[in-house]
């Protein structure tokens, strides 16, 4: 009984010891817990060396394995591919001035100039250009010169393997000029698969335009004029296209034996999708007989503004 007293003692001091340490905090904010940690990390400090080490030691060894395959692989089958492929470029020719030549666009093909008579001392030349290039389309300036003369600076365009007409109507001239030159200048050409994919689909859906119902009656039939000689033409143009154009021009070329010996020119404004417009005009001029008349659409279906927008259509870019 005696002794059991001080041995209590002992065991409640010990007790309060503990629960004060626990409850000890360190004007630094040093709590137990962490004085607890740094003992941890202290005493397994030397087997996380060895831990990181082990983890190098594999790092390493991979590293050295494929720097041994690498090397290996050269050894067998890379020199020769290196061989192989020196040749190759020993025997390829460099890009020379030949193949830039055949890379870039042909120039245009320009057939001599027509002096058509259009009425009394005026006079209308025409003339014919080609585009060879497959790929390319160009826009340019245009005029004719006869001697020092030169007619009014025109605009034009011309697609892919196009055969066209350049134009230019009543010229005034005292005598019939002979030596007409045409001359482009500003010649600019553009790829058209940078803004078409597939372009004789886009070429013909966009200039699907029938021109039916001709109806020409030369000066000297008409019945309109006993005193002027005017010339008559008639016809219905049906635009089959999804699209709506701002303006359409139209070259109309009048033939006799193959030969054409007339030309004239009308201007469509507003013409719709699915629209039929009859087109009538009259001028004056006499013209022999005309065997043939062709109507030729004129637009040019790369420029974006040339289109009616539908309302609350995105601005894009080509239809």
């Amino acid at each position: 009984m005696e002794n059991s007293f001080p041995t209590n003692k002992k065991k409640d001091t010990a007790e309060n010891i503990d629960q004060q340490i626990k409850r000890f905090q360190d004007s630094d904010g040093l709590s137990i817990n962490k004085l607890n940690f740094g003992l941890w990390y202290v005493e397994h400090i030397e087997q996380m060396r060895l831990i990181l080490i082990f983890i190098l030691i594999i790092i390493s060894a991979v590293s050295w394995l494929y720097t041994i395959y690498s090397f290996t692989y050269y050894y067998v089958r890379g020199i020769k591919e290196d061989e192989v492929m020196i040749q190759q470029l020993i025997e390829t020719k460099g890009v020379d001035h030949s193949f830039l030549v055949q890379s870039a666009a042909k120039d245009l093909a320009i057939y001599p100039v027509q002096v058509l008579q259009s009425t009394n001392k005026k006079y209308d030349f025409l003339v014919q250009i080609q585009n060879s290039n497959l790929k390319f389309w160009g826009k340019f300036d245009y005029y004719f010169l006869v001697n020092d003369k030169r007619t009014k600076q025109q605009s034009g365009f011309i697609f892919p393997g196009e055969l066209k007409y350049l134009f230019n109507l009543a010229q005034d001239f005292s005598y019939q000029p002979t030596g007409v030159q045409l001359v482009v200048e500003n010649l600019k050409w553009s790829r058209t698969n940078r803004q078409v994919d597939d372009w004789q689909n886009y070429y013909d859906s966009h200039l699907n335009i029938a021109n039916t119902d001709v109806k020409f009656i030369s000066a000297n039939q008409s019945e309109l004029s006993q005193k002027i000689e005017l010339n008559q033409l008639s016809y219905n143009s049906y635009n089959k296209t999804p699209y709506n154009y701002w303006l359409v021009d139209y070259l109309i070329l009048f033939f006799s034996n193959n030969t054409v010996i007339n030309i004239n020119k009308y201007t469509l404004s507003d013409f719709m999708s699915g629209q039929t417009r009859l087109i009538q005009l009259s001028w004056p001029g006499s013209m022999g007989r005309v065997d043939e008349v062709k109507i030729i659409p004129d637009i040019n279906i790369l420029d974006k503004n040339i289109y009616i927008k539908y309302e609350g259509e995105a601005q894009s870019g080509n239809q």
